[in-house]
């Protein structure tokens, strides 16, 4: 009998390919039959199309494989570029991200894969310099487990660690000076380094830091707000194993680097590395998931410190590198605070500072240029009537009434800018203004201290840097310039208003903002200092004046598990149409969690309801596997109706 009779028959290899469904229950990989025309260039990773419920769509091929089932397959239509893009690695890890966020594996990918490029992707890629050694690092050995850190590093470990940086302009509070000492450790060890920062600006300045240490053109930089053209050859840098630093924002941290050896988020507590589309994943957690994944080493550092890096400190999942707090307080600039009173300077002009304010603004500008840190752009957010202080609406529309600037009014619902004010309760015509923005607070400082020069960076006017010479530099946040070798002094105002808003995070959020301030001051053995207008008794201002932002977050912590909040437990939140939400709870038990609302939020003209679900931490999984489970019941069902969800919400809305 023939050996040929016993032999087991091919079976036909097909390609497996992630199709670009928006609907939650069709998340998985669909089987399609390999033309002969397309063996060549059908490679696992690159771009197709297929046929899909009668239409054309795009795809990736993720791998090639046995069928699933024995029935008859669709062909695949083309292959779009015999680029292969999609890695193992990076398709993994856009499907731990799509998981724990409750997205779907294309809701994820259209975040991390940029679009393509047709003629960069054929055009000769240049050639990517080899880094330079980084020197002897000085910064981060200061710190207790620093030297420990590098040393790991360079030996090609995996430590992971959250460096607490001093708030001071210069050594030891150079965070940029850290983490590329940090980086030129990875790169010793002969593997990759990726840094993430919250915006282009920091992005910018950190990539033209790093690339005069390492050499220049040796680091590639990923971004939105790059042209199409330079982030897709940067990207193809990566996947090419050409660029072995890569700098960026957001989505940067799917760069598919093929051996990388540290990830770095700078200012994880920023609200710039949350992503604005659905399902709004945050940096600091898709490096976590990445840093595991791939086994490389993790570093958040920030001169503030967010609740959930506390917690990651406190379950010991990460190393807190920190000095104490009264060695924070001895290197850093002098801090002290005053209440919030107006009063007149010498020359008569009404200010809304104190005595000790004005004092301090004279004494710093006498030795070099000074930072005063408003909360609000323009010239008067708010304005009310003079007469009965009702509040200044819009004759056209009835919306709030703004000045931003001194001649001008503008509506700001419907933008019309009225040439003058008539109060519709008792049709006075003069105006207050309750809160200062930054044009008439440099106004009012420009008409106190005659002869100096008056600095506004803020709204479209953001400055990058200003030279060494007395002048004063009203800045909103995010917005301060940088000065060689730090300012001389810095006024921190609106304390209250900071701490007004109705935000979970107000003051973790607050404290970050006046921490970024304060790492812009000389050290006091310098003459450098800090004053703080407002209330001391506020948590965050002490929190500040003892140089302690480690303690607040631990405190705030753990008011947040008393009050069972996020980050202290799992939480899931749900929001949308009221009758779009009270559907989808009820295609799920959400065994374990606990389900809050739904609550009316919003009536007329628009209604809109929020439920908040929540766990301990340990059974998260379990929570966002049942998210997921009513999001596919939903869209198998087609549920109508606005809805949205958000795991692990950075605030509560």
């Amino acid at each position: 009998m023939s050996a040929t009779l016993f032999e087991v028959p091919a079976v036909e290899q097909v390609a497996k390919v992630a199709v670009d469904v928006p609907l939650a229950h069709l998340d998985r990989l669909f089987d399609y039959r390999i033309p002969g025309k397309l063996l060549e260039d059908a490679r696992p990773g690159v771009r197709v199309t297929v046929p899909f419920a009668g239409q054309v769509v795009d795809g990736w091929l993720v791998s090639v494989g046995a069928p699933e089932t024995g029935g008859k397959l669709a062909d695949l239509r083309s292959v779009i570029s015999p680029e292969p893009i999609l890695t193992t690695r990076l398709f993994d890890l856009i499907r731990a991200v799509a998981d724990h966020y409750a997205g779907t594996w294309w809701d994820v990918a259209r975040l991390a894969i940029p679009p393509r490029h047709s003629r960069i992707e054929k055009q000769e890629q240049r050639t990517w310099p080899v880094p330079g050694p980084g020197g002897m690092p000085e910064i981060l050995p200061g710190f207790p487990g620093g030297p420990e850190l590098l040393t790991a590093l360079a030996e090609g470990g995996a430590p992971r660690a959250f460096w607490q940086v001093p708030c001071v302009a210069g050594p030891p509070g150079d965070l940029t000076g850290g983490v590329l000492e940090a980086v030129s450790a990875s790169l010793a060890s002969g593997r990759g380094a990726l840094v993430l920062f919250p915006t282009i600006r920091g992005m910018e300045a950190g990539a033209a830091r790093l690339e005069r240490l390492l050499g220049q053109g040796c680091v590639a930089r990923l971004s939105w707000e790059l042209s199409r053209g330079l982030r897709y050859e940067n990207y193809l840098a990566c996947s090419r194993g050409r660029a072995r630093v890569v700098v960026g924002t957001q989505s940067a941290v799917f760069a598919p680097l093929p051996d990388p050896g540290l990830i770095v988020v700078v200012d994880d507590g920023n609200e710039g590395h949350c992503f604005e589309r659905f399902p709004r994943p945050h940096v600091r957690s898709v490096a976590m998931i990445r840093a595991v994944q791939d086994g490389c080493a993790l570093l958040l550092a920030s001169h503030a410190r967010s609740c959930e890096a506390q917690g990651l400190i406190e379950r010991q999942w990460l190393r807190e590198l920190a000095l104490p707090s009264r060695e924070m307080r001895r290197i850093g600039p002098a801090l002290r605070s005053v209440p919030e009173t107006q009063q007149s300077n010498p020359g008569g002009t009404r200010l809304r500072l104190p005595r000790q304010a004005f004092e301090h603004l004279r004494i710093r500008l006498a030795s070099g240029p000074v930072l005063v840190s408003v909360a609000r752009a323009g010239h008067s957010p708010g304005l009310r009537c003079a007469r009965c202080r009702a509040r200044a609406t819009c004759p056209r529309c009835g919306g709030p009434l703004l000045r931003p600037s001194r001649d001008q009014l503008l509506c700001r619902l419907c933008g019309h800018t009225p040439v003058r004010f008539e109060c519709t309760r008792c049709h006075a015509t003069g105006l207050r203004a309750p809160i200062a923005g930054s044009e008439r607070t440099a106004e009012e400082l420009g008409r106190a201290f005659p002869g100096v020069r008056v600095i506004n960076s803020s709204a479209e006017r953001i400055r990058s840097g200003i030279p060494e010479e007395p002048a004063i530099v009203v800045a909103t946040p995010g917005g301060e310039p940088g000065v060689p070798g730090g300012y001389a002094g810095a006024l921190i105002l609106d304390v209250e208003l900071a701490l007004s808003r109705a935000d979970l995070r107000v003051g973790e959020e607050t404290l970050r903002r006046w921490c970024q301030v304060a790492c812009l001051v000389r050290p006091a053995v310098d003459g450098g200092g800090l004053l703080i207008v407002g209330p001391p008794e506020e948590p965050a201002v002490q929190a500040l004046l003892r140089a302690d932002p480690g303690g607040f977050a631990a405190r705030e912590l753990a008011d947040r598990a008393a009050a069972g909040l996020p980050p202290a437990v799992k939480a899931v939140q749900v929001g949308g149409d009221p009758d779009a939400v009270a559907a989808f709870l009820d295609n799920d038990p959400f065994t374990g969690a606990e389900v809050l609302g739904p609550t009316l939020t919003r009536e007329n003209p628009d209604p809109e309801a929020m439920s908040l679900l929540r766990c301990p931490l340990e059974e998260g999984r379990e929570l966002v596997r049942a998210v997921k489970h009513a999001a596919a019941i939903r869209s198998a069902r087609k549920e109508g109706g606005r809805l949205f969800l958000q795991v692990d919400p950075m605030t509560l809305t």
